[in-house]
């Protein structure tokens, strides 16, 4: 019994398993080829899904943004924190799906 690595968790698995213990992707009856296309899907959703993520952590970032350019709240009111707060906690948010993603982009290499 070999120990090889999950094409979609890279955790180590044992070679006679039917299915990942960790993330059950099936591996019995499938090709190598399956296997790699399966393995690539998995990473792609992946891929979108946190592009999709920092999307989503910009549009927070400049709305609120376009919050304070426009409304321009007095400092130290809670509506001038809740923005300051949503921008930079966006801009963070964004930073670390777009590192999560190069990190991605290089593993699939």
């Amino acid at each position: 019994m070999a120990l090889t690595q999950c094409p979609s968790c890279n955790k180590r698995i044992s070679s006679k398993v039917k299915e990942c213990p960790h993330c059950q992707f099936v591996l019995a009856g499938q090709s190598k080829d399956d296997i790699e296309r399966e393995a690539i899907r998995i990473k792609q959703e992946k891929s979108d899904k946190l592009v999709s993520r920092s999307m989503l952590a910009l549009l927070i970032s400049i709305a609120a943004f376009t919050y304070l350019f426009l409304q321009q709240p007095m400092p130290k009111t809670w509506q001038y924190s809740v923005a300051v707060g949503l921008m930079v906690g966006g801009l963070v948010w964004f930073i670390i799906n777009r590192v999560q993603l190069v990190f991605l982009k290089k593993k699939k290499r």
